[in-house]
């Protein structure tokens, strides 16, 4: 049995690589990546169970989320979340690979993000090399080992060299191009090496997976609570901050029947009251949560349970006032959508205040139940994945499109500048309404469009939903463009004129 584990692990890692190195090495981030990505978690399963080994429900959900978040790459090509999926799906291969063993969800902390990146790859890489030296062990003599041994570890040395070296001197350029044009579909020696660099991560993570029956999470130590801030400072400091806020809260609710008082005679325009300030509640919500939880960690031991009731009832009702504030500047980021229209930056930070209202509400519940766990810091982080994983599924940026072109049929102002900025994810829904933009737009609209490049061709590995729309629905407008033979021209871009104050309301 131990024998079949071991043939099991090895066998996984090299097909694993080596399909990794054939789809992603030089090649478009599409289908290929979720496929990758699949791989390697099937395979640390499969390894799992030929060692009879438990499947946790910790290790099942990283995985089949790293799995589901790849799948972004294959439906958008959106540059801005293209590189956070890598990240998250690294991140959460390696935290999968962490928690090998453990049997509970509750068992796992934030603390362990902060070890992912260094952590992990060293686990993985050790046993890679346990494992390697156990192949080794199987040898027929002590000679025979030490030869295996010696090829294994100048072969990496080698192929560096020749990297290194290649540039440097004609005749070794020469052989490694002749080597390369021998074999054309594994180049020498950059395709090589990246199957060398996934072997090395496959192989010791299938190796964890079939070896390890405990958990083994890192014993992080917790943070020594030598400060405190007396119970009379942190009174003082909730009662002001909640009178404060409260405050600001009660002139919000007062704004929903009649307009703000400071706009009749200061010029400022209701939307530049919209504009003003969002950022800034967003910001103070943020801090004021911080603090939340400092005073919490800095509690005296000494304080009574009398004590901690009224500092829980203040907190308790300072973290009403922070979400009440966070809907007042969500509700201000929609009033200026409306003024001025909408962009990725403004939906971002709606995004990033719906995360903050969520963890405050996480943090509400920590307090309430007399101090804060754990688990707090957990539920923060799947909050802001989950929010980040609709954003990498949803087209926003179709749905912005279809938002301005909206707001364009009822007062005639359409940013074709801003549109123009927008990716290939943006073009069809632009395509398919360009006949609602406005008239002294449509044209440079058209004229632009029919003029961007078509998507080049991608192979099968490299299918994307969203170059593979973009190029359908381009295709007819550069055809009427070639029947027309009108030539392409860089359209000027525009930008419209700000809303007039009068005009805002």
């Amino acid at each position: 049995m131990r024998e079949r584990s071991v043939t099991l692990t090895w066998t996984a890692a090299l097909l694993t690589s080596a399909l990794g190195a054939a789809l992603l090495f030089s090649a478009e981030l599409g289908i290929n990546w979720p496929i990758w990505v699949a791989a390697a978690s099937v395979s640390v399963i499969l390894c799992r169970l030929i060692a009879h080994k438990s499947v946790e429900l910790p290790l099942v959900i990283l995985l089949t989320w790293a799995t589901l978040l790849s799948f972004g790459s294959a439906l958008r090509d959106n540059e801005i979340t293209r590189g956070p999926v890598i990240m998250s799906d690294a991140m959460l291969l390696g935290l999968a690979i962490l928690v090998v063993g453990s049997a509970s969800w509750s068992a796992l902390s934030a603390k362990l993000l902060a070890a992912v990146p260094f952590l992990a790859p060293f686990r993985v890489w050790r046993a890679t090399a346990n494992e390697g030296a156990g192949a080794l062990g199987s040898g027929s003599s002590p000679k025979a080992r030490s030869i295996i041994k010696g090829a294994l570890l100048s072969a990496p040395l080698v192929l560096v060299l020749i990297v290194l070296l290649g540039n440097a001197d004609p005749v070794i350029r020469w052989g490694t191009d002749r080597l390369s044009a021998w074999l054309p579909d594994w180049s020498f020696p950059g395709r090589v090496l990246f199957f060398v660099f996934l072997l090395s991560l496959t192989l010791g993570a299938n190796s964890i997976a079939s070896r390890q029956a405990l958990a083994d999470l890192p014993r992080i130590p917790g943070l020594i609570r030598r400060a405190t801030i007396g119970l009379t400072e942190q009174r003082m400091m909730l009662w002001s901050a909640a009178v404060v806020i409260w405050i600001f809260v009660v002139l919000q609710l007062s704004y929903f029947i009649q307009p703000p008082p400071v706009l009749a005679d200061s010029g400022v325009t209701f939307a530049e009251y919209a504009r003003r300030g969002f950022g800034e509640l967003s910001f103070a919500a943020t801090i004021v949560g911080a603090i939340i939880i400092i005073l919490e960690y800095t509690r005296p031991a000494e304080a009574t349970e009398q004590d901690r009731k009224k500092l829980v009832r203040l907190e308790i009702a300072l973290l009403i006032a922070l979400v009440l504030v966070l809907f007042s500047a969500f509700r201000r980021v929609i009033l200026y959508e409306q003024a001025y229209g909408f962009t990725t930056a403004r939906l971002f930070a709606q995004a990033y205040m719906v995360v903050m209202c969520l963890a405050l509400v996480a943090l509400g519940i920590e307090v309430a139940r007399g101090s804060i766990s754990i688990a707090f810091g957990r539920r923060v982080a799947e909050i802001a994945l989950g929010v980040f994983t609709v954003l990498v599924f949803w087209n926003y940026e179709a749905w912005i499109v279809n938002r301005n072109i909206d707001r364009a049929t009822q007062n005639g102002k359409f940013d074709l500048d801003y549109a123009m900025r927008l990716s290939k994810d943006a073009i069809p829904t632009l395509i398919s309404r360009r006949a609602e933009i406005p008239t002294e737009t449509r044209e440079l609209a058209e004229s632009w469009l029919s003029c961007v490049p078509l998507p080049a061709e991608r192979r099968w590995f490299e299918w994307n939903r969203s170059v593979r729309a973009t190029d359908r629905a381009l295709r007819p407008l550069r055809a009427l463009r070639g029947a027309s033979q009108t030539p392409c021209a860089t359209p000027v871009r525009i930008t419209p004129p700000p809303t007039p104050p009068d005009t805002v309301d």
